[in-house]
């Protein structure tokens, strides 16, 4: 599939370096435009957060506070992303016919998950930054989640660290899902042009249906050489899998999400939710 319509949010997830140069670098690869999105919440929406028993004046001033404090997060998020543009040479416009490599800063007003969820549903690829602690990592879970789940689009997760140059080489996750399946169609464009791809599975022989032997017989339908690697399990699925990426020397992971039901998620752990967590390189997901 082509890559033409890339959404980045940055609701107050500007973070520090030049990690908008890596997303901004794809797009100009892919001539691809570049949504760059800002939630600012309804200051109305913060009263709910205060205790009952408030007057109207102190109403008010929560309000105020709200409204200076998300004007701040806008302007931080705005000049990141003017700072990247003008960076890279890139046209700020938000017009199809303004000719390629174009990006625009867009601001919504409503809560991020739920702007971020209608608004993906019309981008071929979205682009989220793993937050290196602290507050933010409550707002980025679910935000990321209505990303994953409610866009049926693909998410780019960033590591905290300003990566480099990535997608030269590529681990593939593969567990026999519907979700590894939509994964791999989504990274085609990363898969194309990398230098190497490792399909990877753990306890293959838990696992039923096409295994990585079928994987990389796919891959070479669309010119992409890959290697298959069968590993044990040490440890957990998440642990083996991030020390086999690793030891690949990749710098990049391709992997459905959420394979689990939602209540298997609770009772046993998820490997989404451990890579998203520990992965020290960029991750494609695809639910």
């Amino acid at each position: 599939m082509a890559i033409k319509t890339i959404l980045v949010p940055l609701s107050g997830l500007p973070g520090r370096g030049q990690w908008m140069d890596a997303v901004i670098r794809l797009s100009r690869e892919w001539d691809a435009h570049l949504e760059t999105l800002h939630v600012a919440m309804d200051p109305r929406d913060s009263v709910a957060y205060v205790g009952e028993g408030m007057t109207s004046a102190m109403i008010g001033d929560v309000m105020a506070v709200a409204e200076r404090e998300s004007d701040e997060r806008r302007q931080e998020a705005q000049k990141v992303f003017e700072d990247a543009c003008q960076r890279n040479g890139v046209t700020i416009s938000d017009q199809p016919d303004s000719g390629p490599r174009t990006a625009h800063f867009t601001i919504v007003t409503g809560r991020e998950e739920d702007v971020v969820a209608s608004r993906g549903r019309l981008a071929d690829l979205i682009f989220a930054r793993r937050p290196e602690g602290g507050g933010e990592e409550v707002t980025f879970s679910v935000t990321l989640e209505a990303a994953l789940l409610d866009t049926g689009r693909p998410v780019l997760i960033l590591p905290p660290s300003d990566p480099v140059e990535f997608g030269s080489s590529i681990a593939i996750y593969w567990n026999g899902s519907p979700e590894a399946g939509k994964a791999i169609n989504y990274a085609m464009p990363f898969l194309e042009k990398a230098d190497r791809v490792s399909v990877i599975e753990v306890d293959a022989e838990n696992h039923s249906g096409p295994g990585t032997e079928d994987v990389t017989n796919y891959l070479a339908w669309h010119g992409v050489r890959a290697e298959g690697r069968d590993l044990e399990r040490k440890g957990s699925d998440s642990e083996s899998l991030l020390a086999a990426t690793s030891a690949a020397g990749a710098d990049m992971l391709v992997m459905g999400a959420y394979t689990r039901s939602r209540l298997r998620r609770l009772v046993f752990g998820g490997v989404t939710r451990d890579v998203l967590t520990r992965s020290a390189v960029p991750v494609l997901m695809a639910h």
